[in-house]
Order: structure tokens, then sequence, then C-alpha cells
């Protein structure tokens, strides 16, 4: 059976549906390691905590909290999330001459990663959440902030621009290249289907309290994707290899992303308390 080329509504909502798959268990994946990173660093300190799928309450009085305390549990999570990008990319890199759909996942992971750490560096400065609440802590003047909140901007520049490349090259799962032809058809699918979607399944996820870094994320994500889609669009025709492809559903992507999704939304869905 020879793969299929056409550029088919079927095609399209199968490689939309993959890549979307990708999209949600990549961000969930950044916000829990980031979520767990809080409640064991917060544990350490002996704070009294307690946790839902979306939110992590804090039963700690004015006095306890600390400079130390405060630093360490708002900062580790972007710093180790900034690592795990660095690692996605790399393991992107590794994979890049293979069809494997795998690539797309960590394509996602890549993005949502420096989206988390330069994103929450931009508007985290300016809400003064997240990472944005250290910066109150250290008492740093608005010079200063305002300097980490044009590297949080210059951050997600640099993202754009690096991932450029790999979102194209992630055609290769489906094509045998990629041109003018089949940019609209691939590019709509494979990114602008996914970030819509994507971005409205993980709203829902947190439905009803969506926290500040869920809430405005997407905007900063949106400018990476506006700015990879012009790059792209701009690029020579990229010609892979000529081994068969075929556009069919990821089962072990699709499957693990709907149990994470349901498991984390079930589970946690009644706060547990950690007392010391």
């Amino acid at each position: 059976m020879k793969p299929d080329f056409k550029l088919t509504k079927t095609n399209f909502w199968i490689i939309a549906t993959n890549s979307t798959a990708a999209y949600v268990l990549a961000f969930l994946f950044v916000f829990y390691v980031n979520y767990f990173i809080k409640i064991i660093i917060a544990s350490s300190y002996k704070f009294n905590i307690g946790f839902k799928w979306d939110s992590i309450y804090y039963y700690v009085e004015p006095y306890e909290w600390t400079h130390d305390s405060v630093s360490l549990i708002f900062s580790s999570g972007p710093i180790l999330i900034f690592i795990i990008g660095l690692i996605s990319l790399i393991a992107f890199w590794s994979l890049v001459e293979e069809p494997a759909r795998l690539k797309t996942f960590f394509m996602w992971l890549t993005l949502h990663s420096f989206n988390f750490v330069f994103g929450g560096l931009l508007i985290g400065n300016i809400f003064k959440k997240g990472v944005g609440h250290v910066f109150n802590w250290m008492y740093m003047t608005d010079t200063s902030k305002m300097i980490i909140a044009l590297i949080g901007f210059m951050g997600l520049l640099g993202t754009a621009y690096f991932m450029a490349k790999p979102a194209a090259i992630s055609a290769n799962s489906y094509f045998n290249k990629l041109d003018k032809n089949n940019f609209p058809f691939f590019i709509t699918a494979q990114i602008i289907v996914p970030t819509i979607l994507g971005t409205i399944i993980y709203l829902g996820f947190f439905m009803p309290e969506i926290q500040f870094q869920e809430a405005y994320s997407w905007m900063s994500l949106a400018m990476i994707m506006l700015f990879i889609i012009g790059r792209v669009s701009k690029m020579e025709t990229l010609y892979f290899d000529e081994e068969d492809r075929y556009i069919n559903i990821s089962k072990i992507i699709v499957f693990t992303t709907i149990l994470v999704f349901v498991a984390f939304r079930v589970v946690l869905r009644n706060e547990i308390f950690i007392s010391w």
C-alpha cells in the first residue's frame, strides 16, 4: 500500500490531532514539573501546604516567609524547566533524520519550556506573579526589573528564531518535502490549529480557576508562533529522504495525553493537605 500524501481534510485533522495531543501533553509536563518542584521545596521548609490539580495553597503565616524560601520555591521550577527545554531541543535534533512523531512532542516541549521561562520573566515581572514574585522579595529597582523583562522579551524572540527550523523539519514525519504547495496545509495543521485548540483544551483543564501563568502564557506563545510561521514561510523548499511516509494517528501520544489529562484531573480533584 502506497502512502497517502494527498492534502485531504482527513489527513489535515490527523496531523492536527497528533500535534494538538503533543502540545497539551508538553504543556502539562511543564506545568507539573514546576508544580511538584514547588511542593517538594515547600515541604523541605516544613510549610503546611494543600494542593489540587490546578493550584498549590501555602498555609503559612506572613512572618514565616523568608528571602531564601521565596527564592527557592518560585525560581527552582523555571531553572529546571529551562534545562528540560535544552534537553528536549537536543532530543529533537537527535531524531531529526527520523520520521518519528516523537519529534513533534519534543518541539512543543521545547517551545513550552522556553515560553514558560522567558514569558515568565516578561509577563510575571509586569504583573508581579510567578517568578516576578521573587523579584519583589529581592527589592529590585524598576530599572533592574525592566532589564529582566527585556531579557525575557529577547529570550522569546530568540526562541522563535531558533525554533523555526525545527518546526519546518517536523514536516518530515509526514512528507518527503516541504514546499509552497503543502506549506499552508502543514503549517496550519501542525502549528496554528494545535496552538488554538491546545490552548482551549488546557484552559478547560484548569477551569474554573485559571491561574496566572496559564491565563497569560498563550500570549507570549502566540508571539513566538507568529514569528516562526513568518520565518518558515520564507524558507526555500526543504527536501527530506525518500522513505515512504504515512499519515496516521499517533496512538501512543494521543492515548498518553488523554490518560495524563484525565488522571490528574480526577486523582487531584480534591485538595490534598500536607501538615508538618
